[in-house]
């Protein structure tokens, strides 16, 4: 890192500084909020604040300056800088025109608000949609999954809690790479390491979330469906502070016994100036802290009939504290170069007692009921570096980052109680039996288990690039760099069955005691004790990409990426070892037919890994995973998944910041993959082990639109209302003529999702309402006992309003999950003749109501 910082002020350009200021107007004098002020050849530039107004520092010399607006000729001229100067003033006055000027190549500062983040979106080299914290911190979100729900072609995969994993186009959330300042992000799941989970990451904590959804060549190639990039917050020049409180309650689940259902959350960011004009400081923190009931009704099926062998409903009680921490440094020796280490640390802990309200057995005279709690303790530490250095026409770049994660479960304790005396409830309605029902029966424990697991994983990620611009207007440039992505992962897991002769009896209705105070450190060394698999990914890439503004309308973007994959997987019995290479072209063509309209094609190769601890050996025991009663077994023949793709969009961009972009794309995927579960009982439970394989080949051809668009245009009197709305239509096909993928799509793919929001925001009143509904359709899962199951559609509501009762001061609500939809799942597509219900789980609606400081800039 020393070396690194000393490169960055070695390579800094030493000149006399200069200050430009000034006022960008139309030429009625109406300031334009959001243009874009740009230094040709600097590392910072700015953007106009409420009035119009703008600063930035120059170094001496002739300065090209560029200021430019969506709808507007680019005010371009050219300055000189005394040695002697300090402040120069540069008043713009930009006419509107659909004759578009040459295109130059924008480095800038972190968007200032949603107007500059659609501007960014325009720009780009490829299909991408960039919301702001501007617009998101609107939305009753707590999780980032649930705020890219609400973006094109996005829809979510929630737990039975909250928002977890994202898809992009519908399509598995594996194929879809996640990033956090553009480092990927690892997952703490045995069974998942490619996918990111999000629900660790608080949404108070981002900036800026971008949705990827072509690639360009410095991208990675394992992103089939796309990439979504998150931009925690980082340090700029204005002083900032932020501070939040806000307490609320899960509803719901009442009678559950000793159920948590409060809600506490406090937030806080401090952005500041260290050292004038060269240092820059942010620090940012988050806590939450919620209890929520679930409630799941399990029915299990005789083999492959329809014959009903038990119902096992039970409930689940969840506190989770969440606490995410943000720091960044930026250091600034000249204009033309800057270095900014950032630290990411987030904690999820939860402690679940999942109580088994009754299990009547149809064909047996006794029941058995089961009652299991643990503790699970998640951890994300992550490290960046990363050093812009600009010169004449080359800009180098390169970054570095560390991340170390852990999910740990302490302590789960299984306990198993025997009813007394006989119960046969026959051939009675055992679906519609009341939660807590009395069957008549005392119970009492005859079995206990203890497991405790860890799972670890270190992912370090360097990466360089070298921009060159081939000319002296910068409308062509030649990009090099490369990748090395190293990741290591361990999991042990030890379970000891404890029997029990003569254990404590309970009433029908009761449970015992299942929690238990051993620590978490007690758990023993994976590397020492109870190891079941350790795994290394290598990933080594290189790339040349070409970029280049042909008019002011024909822009090109094309590239070759090189890609090369080392694997290797053990266990006690055996090792396994692969590597394999891949080119992945791209070309990215972007037209103009008016300043606000632009057509973009992209045609690109990519692919999808499947979890590399996936390669372990066969013949181990099946691995545990940190959920109760499910097993993973490996598979070392599992193939990697390639795609190719084509994607055609339509973006019209309004002058009031609006969006309105359609877009259908193509993608003929090569051995996809899909989960294949069977159940089997094990002292009167069910147990689960599931494997992961490949398909026949299959196709997808999508639509979506999209829409971000004031009523403004429309009524003067509804200039305060936007509406936020987006839909996407998959039709998916798999190539296996009468076999058994015939009718099915690729595993968790919805056909269908959409997001509409409308928002009211007046600014005068200081008052922000939101109203917004998420969708997804139904999708298949993946094989029970060889049986198709899906899962059901999902929809739900939320609210939210905010009112600025004092100067800087506002109060907030947020309600969310208003229709509590069923989370269920059938064996067999749902509503069509034979499909048997499976599962059928609920948790709630959830608000909370709190108070926000942030004064205005």
């Amino acid at each position: 890192m020393i070396l690194l910082l000393l490169l960055g002020c070695l390579s800094a350009v030493q000149a006399q500084e200069a200050e430009i200021f000034g006022k960008v107007t139309d030429k009625n004098g109406v300031p334009l909020v959001g243009a874009t002020v740009y230094p040709v050849g600097a590392v910072v530039g700015d953007f106009t604040d409420n009035e119009g107004h703008y600063k930035v520092d120059i170094a001496s010399g002739d300065v090209r300056i560029i200021i430019s607006y969506i709808g507007y000729e680019n005010f371009d001229t050219t300055v000189v800088i005394a040695i002697a100067d300090r402040e120069v003033e540069i008043n713009a006055v930009l006419t509107e025109s659909f004759n578009d000027l040459p295109e130059a190549q924008v480095i800038a500062r972190r968007a200032s608000g949603q107007a500059q983040a659609l501007r960014l979106q325009q720009s780009g080299l490829c299909t991408q949609t960039i919301i702001h914290s501007e617009t998101f911190n609107k939305y009753p979100d707590i999780t980032l999954a649930e705020t890219v729900s609400r973006m094109p072609g996005v829809s979510m995969i929630r737990d039975v809690s909250r928002g977890q994993v994202v898809q992009l186009r519908g399509l598995p959330e594996q194929y879809t790479a996640v990033s956090l300042d553009g480092q990927r992000l690892p997952n703490v799941q045995p069974e998942d390491d490619q996918s990111g989970a999000l629900d660790i990451i608080q949404s108070n904590l981002v900036d800026e979330v971008r949705i990827i959804k072509s690639r360009t060549a410095e991208l990675d190639g394992d992103a089939i469906a796309g990439i979504v990039d998150f931009r925690i917050r980082q340090p700029e020049e204005k002083f900032e502070v932020f501070l939040q409180a806000a307490q609320g309650a899960n509803f719901g689940f009442s009678d559950n016994p000793n159920q948590h259902s409060g809600i506490t959350q406090l937030a806080g960011a401090l952005n500041s100036e260290v050292s004038e004009e060269k240092v820059f400081l942010l620090a940012a923190g988050s806590y939450l802290k919620e209890g929520r009931g679930v409630r799941t009704q399990l029915l299990e099926y005789e083999g492959e009939s329809s014959t009903l062998r038990a119902a096992r409903p039970y409930d689940e009680n969840l506190l989770t504290e969440r606490v995410g921490f943000v720091g960044a440094i930026e250091f600034r020796p000249s204009p033309f170069n800057r270095m900014r280490v950032s630290v990411n640390q987030s904690i999820a802990r939860q402690e679940v007692e999942r109580r088994q309200l009754f299990v009547p057995n149809i064909v047996g005279e006794s029941f058995n009921r089961v009652g299991s709690a643990w503790q699970t303790d998640r951890r994300l530490s992550l490290v960046a570096l990363e050093v812009e250095n600009n010169f004449a026409r080359t800009r180098l770049d390169y970054q570095l980052s560390f991340s170390d994660s852990k999910e740990a479960l302490d302590g789960r304790r299984r306990n198993v109680y025997t009813s007394l005396s006989p119960n046969n409830t026959g051939g009675s309605d055992i679906q519609n039996l009341s939660p807590y029902a009395d069957l008549g029966s005392e119970l009492r424990e005859t079995a206990q288990r203890q497991q405790d697991a860890l799972l670890t994983e270190t992912v370090a990620i360097g990466s360089i690039n070298l921009t060159r611009w081939l000319n002296q207007k910068r409308t062509a440039s030649l990009k090099i760099g490369g990748r090395y992505r190293s990741k290591d992962r361990a999991y042990g897991s030890v379970d000891i069955p404890i029997a029990i002769s003569d254990g404590n009896i309970i009433g029908p209705t009761e449970f015992g005691e299942l929690l238990t105070d051993r620590p978490l450190e007690d758990f023993a060394d994976p590397a020492v004790e109870g190891l079941l698999y350790d795994a290394k990914q290598r990933i080594a890439a290189a790339y040349l990409m070409y970029s280049a503004n042909f008019s002011a309308k024909f822009s090109l973007n094309a590239g070759l990426r090189y890609e090369y994959l080392e694997v290797e997987a053990r266990n006690a019995q055996d090792t396994v070892s692969l590597n394999n290479n891949k080119l992945l072209p791209s070309l990215n063509l972007v037209y103009r037919v008016r300043r606000d309209r632009q057509i973009r094609l992209s045609v690109y190769e990519a692919l999808g890994r499947p979890n590399y601890a996936n390669y372990r050996p066969r013949g181990e025991s099946p691995l545990a995973l940190i959920s109760l009663d499910r097993f993973n077994t490996s598979n070392p023949a599992i193939q990697a998944t390639g795609s190719t793709n084509i994607d055609l969009t339509f973006e019209r961009y309004g002058k009031r910041d609006g969006l309105i972009s359609v877009g259908i794309y193509g993608k003929w995927i090569e051995s996809p993959t899909v989960r294949r579960s069977t159940y089997r009982d094990a002292s009167s439970r069910a147990v689960y082990f599931n494997q992961l394989e490949n398909t026949p080949d299959a196709q997808v051809v999508g639509f979506e639109a999209a829409m971000y668009q004031s009523l403004g245009p429309i009524s003067e009197k509804l200039r305060h209302f936007n509406i936020n709305a987006t839909a996407n239509i998959n039709l998916i096909t798999i190539d296996d003529p009468g076999g058994e993928f015939d009718d099915l799509p690729i595993a968790q793919a919805p056909r269908q999702s959409a997001n509409i929001s409308v928002v009211y925001s007046n600014p005068k009143k200081g008052l922000n309402l939101v109203a917004a509904v998420n969708y997804r359709s139904r999708f298949f899962e993946g094989f029970l006992n060889d049986r198709p199951v899906w899962r059901n559609n999902f929809a739900s509501v939320d609210l939210s309003a905010d009112y600025e009762v004092f100067k800087n001061i506002s109060l907030f609500l947020r309600m969310n999950n208003l229709t509590n939809h069923p989370f269920e799942e059938w064996i067999g597509e749902p509503d069509e003749a034979g499909s048997l219900a499976r599962s059928k789980s609920r948790y709630g609606a959830w608000g909370l109501v709190g108070v926000r400081f942030k004064p205005t800039k």
